[in-house]
């Protein structure tokens, strides 16, 4: 009498074709049958291949392409198709175990976020090549220049004087990360007297700064602290951690090439971003021994962090509002002396 086996339910579908029939595989004895809802037989004999699809359908492959799909993988074990104890098809398989490791998952992007973001943004950094950078510089000064910057009066032997202080303390800064340390002179009503740099090297000042602050000690100092921002690379820290879900996303997906490329045209980014307070303390630090360095009053700085608090308070121009807390900074810079 031949073994009697119960029949595996399921869909199967021809070789080039795409349309689903019921079907079960059937055994008697040593034949292995696959048929039809009618009892047609689709195709025999042992399947040639055996994968494991979505959900953890089983899929059979049979000689002439006829393919079968189904769930009930123990019918599958007790026909004799499948003969290995399955623990990898388990483990594809739901299980409530998937929504702890969702959770860990979630902790750990967590706990990345929290703890290993500096570590990321490092990581970003030191993978980012010079030319990059120096075209991010690019990007902004024509972003500049297009929207909101009008060409310096201030005339050229005073440019000139600013240009022979910025000199010195280039001959005595540290040295910036992705090439020279330029400087660029702007009519930019908006900012009032104020100093930025960019993430390659490049420092803008405006004509107020130099109109409204023009000892030659003060403006030493606005340009060693802003030397110190691009030596320390804060500009292009605080542009990581600003973009990071974006950047450090792309990173560990191996295609950083369009994020990059996104900040590089859309020079504003880096306008944007506020350097945090620690930022602000080492770059007073390495502007103020820069400063000495060249010859000039460190202490400068102090007084000049003094008087926009003194003449703008609540109300700051541009360079309070990225660097704040001007009294205390102006005190902190004292006591250094």
């Amino acid at each position: 009498m031949a073994d009697s086996y119960s029949p595996v339910r399921g869909q199967a579908y021809a070789p080039g074709t795409s349309r689903l029939i019921a079907a079960e595989l059937q055994r008697s004895g040593l034949e292995l049958r696959l048929c039809d809802a009618a009892g047609e037989v689709l195709a025999r004999g042992t399947p040639i291949d055996h994968e494991v699809g979505p959900a953890g359908r089983d899929i059979l492959s049979f000689d002439e392409g006829m393919r079968f799909e189904t769930t009930d993988r123990e019918g599958l074990r007790a026909l004799g198709v499948v003969t290995t104890g399955g623990w990898l098809a388990r483990l594809e398989g739901w299980h409530p175990r998937l929504a702890l490791l969702a959770v860990v998952c979630i902790l750990g992007a967590i706990a990345i976020w929290r703890w290993g973001l500096d570590l990321l943004v490092s990581l970003a950094i030191l993978a980012t090549p010079a030319p990059v950078v120096t075209s991010m510089d690019r990007g902004n000064m024509l972003m500049i220049d297009r929207t909101f910057a009008e060409e310096s009066d201030l005339s050229d032997a005073r440019q000139a004087e600013i240009r022979d202080i910025f000199d010195a303390l280039r001959s005595v800064a540290p040295e910036a990360p992705y090439g020279a340390y330029t400087l660029e002179f702007r009519d930019i009503d908006e900012m009032g007297p104020n100093a930025f740099a960019l993430p390659g090297g490049t420092i803008v000042v405006t004509d107020a700064l130099i109109e409204q602050f023009g000892d030659a000690d003060v403006i030493a100092g606005v340009l060693g602290h802003e030397m110190a921002h691009i030596s320390e690379r804060h500009s292009l820290r605080q542009l990581y951690r600003s973009l990071s879900v974006y950047v450090l996303i792309g990173m560990m997906a191996g295609d950083v090439g369009p994020v990059l490329e996104d900040l590089i045209l859309d020079g504003g980014v880096v306008l944007s971003l506020a350097y945090s307070r620690t930022h602000e303390r080492a770059a007073d630090d390495v502007g103020v021994r820069t400063a000495e360095a060249a010859g000039y009053d460190g202490a400068a700085l102090a007084g000049f962090f003094e008087e926009l608090d003194r003449r703008y308070g609540g109300l700051a121009p541009e360079w309070m509002s990225t660097h704040p807390d001007s009294a205390d900074r102006a005190a902190r810079i004292r006591e250094m002396q």
